[in-house]
């Protein structure tokens, strides 16, 4: 049996994670926990950890959320921020998913839950949110990178996405926000407009790009496992293209594509 001063390992888990996240500071019963050295007492000991580890997650947060960060600004940012930590303290090895449940925080907290006519700023924040978190799990997704990229001579039925290829859709034009902000073009909050984008990666870096809804729905169907022919007559049909015209349209299409680094050749034997 554990003394007072002999505390088990879940009691002092416990009791460094409600001191270390806790907006009250309750150093009563520190030196149950901490040993006092030459120079400190165990209350500064702790007091300077406390400082540091807060700390650090703040900058991990405004790491993940960066374009986030711009939009609401240093002040509201971190505010939102330190709410989250508390509501949801980390409790991982790693800090590279503290921010997995940022969105739904914003989601729950928002200021206007209670009122009949919401306030789009918000669900744009929300939407940025969840974008941004995403890109880090898209970073860190474990896929067979050994592949070769498509160029200009890969013909059209041996094209592939390549494994780590994602569709988003958005109520606001959030992946052109976030690319401003990265490229320091210092944005304006947006106002609603449906957007199209893909995120890939590559050789471990991200590539982004904007793409038109016909340009979604074909991703669309690439992605689902059909082939570019089959692809193309699908978009054809769903918005009315000239098939003719739009030999033309999908020649830009391959060129774009093939230049943001997301088609492979399709490898030989593979189902």
């Amino acid at each position: 049996m554990p003394t007072d001063t002999q505390k088990n390992l879940a009691q002092i888990q416990n009791w460094m994670q409600s001191v270390l996240v806790s907006p009250e500071f309750d150093s009563a019963n520190t030196a149950d926990f901490v040993n006092d050295s030459s120079r400190l007492s165990a209350e500064r000991h702790l007091r300077i950890y406390r400082q540091s580890y807060i700390a650090r997650l703040r900058d991990c947060m405004k790491n993940q959320f960066s374009a986030l960060a711009f939009a609401l600004g240093e002040d509201l940012f971190q505010m939102f921020a330190d709410q989250y930590l508390e509501a949801y303290p980390s409790g991982s090895y790693t800090l590279n998913d503290l921010g997995k449940n940022f969105a739904a925080h914003l989601q729950e907290t928002r200021p206007d839950a209670g009122s009949a006519e919401k306030e789009s700023w918000i669900d744009f924040m929300i939407e940025l949110a969840n974008f941004e978190y995403s890109l880090s799990i898209i970073f860190d997704e474990h896929a067979d990178e050994k592949i070769v990229l498509a160029d200009d001579s890969t013909t059209d039925e041996s094209l592939k996405l390549i494994p780590v290829f994602h569709l988003f859709r958005h109520t606001y034009p959030v992946c052109r926000y976030y690319l401003d902000v990265v490229n320091k073009n210092e944005p304006e909050l947006p106002f609603e407009e449906t957007s199209f984008c893909t995120v890939s990666r590559y050789n471990f870096r991200l590539n982004l790009l904007e793409i038109n809804p016909a340009q979604y729905f074909f991703l669309e169907k690439l992605r689902d496992g059909e082939s570019v022919a089959e692809a193309k007559d699908q978009t054809v049909y769903k918005f009315g293209f000239d098939a003719k015209d739009f030999e033309n349209v999908w020649q830009m299409w391959r060129k774009n594509f093939i230049a943001a680094d997301f088609l492979r050749v399709e490898s030989v034997g593979a189902d």
